[in-house]
């Protein structure tokens, strides 16, 4: 019995032995740890050491990169950015070593961002992605650009961290040592600075910037872009444009273009840059590209501006008007140089013509034509590129004309004649400023001046008294025609017409509406001269008949 006993616990012990085996060691979180070694350096660095101690034996552990901060227990798959850097298994003894080279990107988190300088952390977990176990930290020596492309002549904001606290800070553009332009000019307590330099001359393409502090190092890529700049950016035809361009290729054939067309041609320095000059084809006003493009195809361009302006002078508002007769100066800039000016009062319109300088002005006076009231447009032209002011003209009419004759129910004849006062004001009591004063009369059958009642109508009388013809002769007055009726009223040069007079009244009186002159007074000068005959002849008789008998 004792010994099947013995037999029977043998084989639980034996169970209970393969049980164990089979069941895998728990890891003992609290006991891992790892190191990393050197705990800084630069991006690109390699072979930076991971160890790590106090894994389970012989299970894999899977290493981690990343800028976020975390505590043991949370998942790396929570994690926004990191990158995983390599596997390993730990040895007999929860051992293990590896190495790493500093990423310059975390790509396999749900955000891909660059790393540039700061507090970074390795983080060591048992399943790809699983429970952080242990932590380490890597401070990464690095730079950042801002921006971190342009010109020449850009403003670059460095900033960086993980160097060497409280030490001088050196930068260099490619070979170039740059001076610090603004901001830290010493690492701070942390070792971070933000500092700003100028990008030097230098050609199209990336460079490196390296930044050293003490015995730290770190680098940064920044891509100088093409750029020209011309002076004047807006002028006028035939102007000298001087183009200065940038960043081009190192010693390359460059095209410089005027709206597409060719206009000068140089080379590059061994820096990128370039100084060629052309002038202002014929064009109109208006915005053109002028690119320069060299011949690895690194180009740039800019706009120029020809820009043709007029003015006059006096300047006039609605408020304050010009008037008929004004001498007026209409001056110009940005024209072709040395043509043919048109001014052309368009309202009329009216046609002037002047010659612009050589720097494309020109100036000419004129006197303002007779032409309506308001607003009207002077425009100046070159044949290529015109240009418009605006004129006002006043609009204060005249002051309304006294008539003098027919008098009121007076009598006139068939061949009328009208009088009335000159004017030469306006209804303000200032002296009109648009002349010359034209007239208006009109004699009717009816006191309200119907179309059907005129039967004078004369506009634009340049005198102020007026001679029916004898077209124009009046007909008798009658019952039904009583009276004629007359009224008169004074027009400036602008158009602005005074109110009508009131309605004068007169009639036809008998008269002798003949030409006493040529054959006709020599037959009444005859019949005169018979019965002066006669008239004698009798009294002779009467005075000495008796002779006679």
């Amino acid at each position: 019995m004792k010994g099947k006993r013995f037999l029977s616990i043998l084989s639980v012990a034996i169970i209970l032995a393969m049980l164990l085996v089979a069941i895998p060691a728990v890891p003992a979180l609290a006991d891992a740890e790892i190191d990393v070694l050197p705990s800084s350096g630069a991006v690109g660095d390699e072979d930076i050491e991971v160890e790590g101690a106090g894994f389970a034996i012989e299970d894999t552990v899977y290493l981690y990169f990343s800028n976020e901060e975390a505590d043991e227990g949370d998942d790396v798959d929570d994690l926004d950015s990191y990158e995983e850097l390599f596997s390993i298994v730990a040895n007999s003894i929860g051992y293990f070593s590896g190495s790493f080279d500093v990423p310059d990107e975390l790509d396999d988190g749900s955000e891909d961002i660059d790393v540039t300088g700061g507090q970074y952390y390795v983080y060591a977990t048992y399943t790809d992605g699983g429970d952080i176990v242990a932590i380490g930290e890597f401070n990464v020596i690095g730079i950042s650009l801002s921006p971190d492309e342009g010109p020449v002549d850009t403003e670059v904001s460095v900033n960086g961290s993980g160097f060497e606290d409280n030490e001088e800070i050196e930068i260099t553009f490619g070979s170039t040592s740059v001076d610090i332009s603004g901001g830290d000019e010493d690492t701070d307590n942390d070792g971070e600075f933000t500092s700003y330099f100028l990008v030097p001359e230098s050609t199209a393409g990336d460079h490196t910037v390296t930044v050293t502090v003490g015995s730290d190092e770190a680098e940064a890529e920044f891509t100088v872009e093409p750029e020209i700049e011309i002076d004047p950016e807006d002028g006028a035809v035939n102007d000298l444009i001087t183009v200065t361009g940038t960043g081009f290729g190192y010693k390359k054939d460059v095209t410089i273009t005027f709206d597409g067309d060719d206009v000068a041609e140089d080379e590059t320095s061994s820096k990128g840059s370039f100084e060629a000059t052309f002038h202002v084809p014929e064009v109109s006003a208006g915005e053109y590209e002028i690119e320069a493009e060299d011949e690895s195809d690194n180009s740039a361009s800019a706009n120029f501006t020809i820009s043709t302006d007029v003015s006059i002078s006096p300047t006039t508002t609605a408020s304050s008007p010009g008037a008929v007769g004004d001498s007026l100066t209409i001056s110009g800039t940005g024209f072709k140089t040395s043509s043919e000016i048109t001014v052309t009062y368009q309202s009329t319109p009216v046609v002037f013509t002047t010659t612009s300088e050589s720097d494309g002005s020109f100036s000419y006076t004129f006197t303002v034509p007779p032409s309506q009231a308001g607003e009207h447009t002077i425009t100046a032209s070159d044949g290529v590129s015109s240009m418009s002011v605006k004129f006002y003209m006043e609009s204060t009419p005249p002051e309304i004309p006294q008539p003098l004759e027919p008098y009121m129910e007076g009598k006139a004849k068939s061949l009328a004649y009208f009088d009335w006062e000159d004017v030469a004001g306006d209804i303000d009591g200032v002296v009109e400023q648009s002349l010359p004063i034209t007239y208006d009369l009109q004699v009717a059958t009816d006191e309200n001046f119907t179309i059907s009642s005129l039967v004078v109508n004369k506009t634009g009388l340049t005198t102020s008294e007026y001679t029916l013809t004898e077209d124009e002769a009046l007909e008798k007055t009658n019952k039904e025609t009583p009276y004629y009726y007359w009224r008169i009223r004074a027009v400036d040069a602008a158009s602005n017409a005074s109110s009508w007079t009131g309605a004068g009244t007169f009639t036809l009186g008998f008269s002798f509406d003949f030409d006493f002159s040529g054959w006709l007074l020599y037959v009444l000068m005859g019949v005169g001269a018979l019965v002066l005959f006669f008239v004698g002849f009798w009294l002779g008789r009467r005075g000495g008949g008796g002779d006679y008998y």
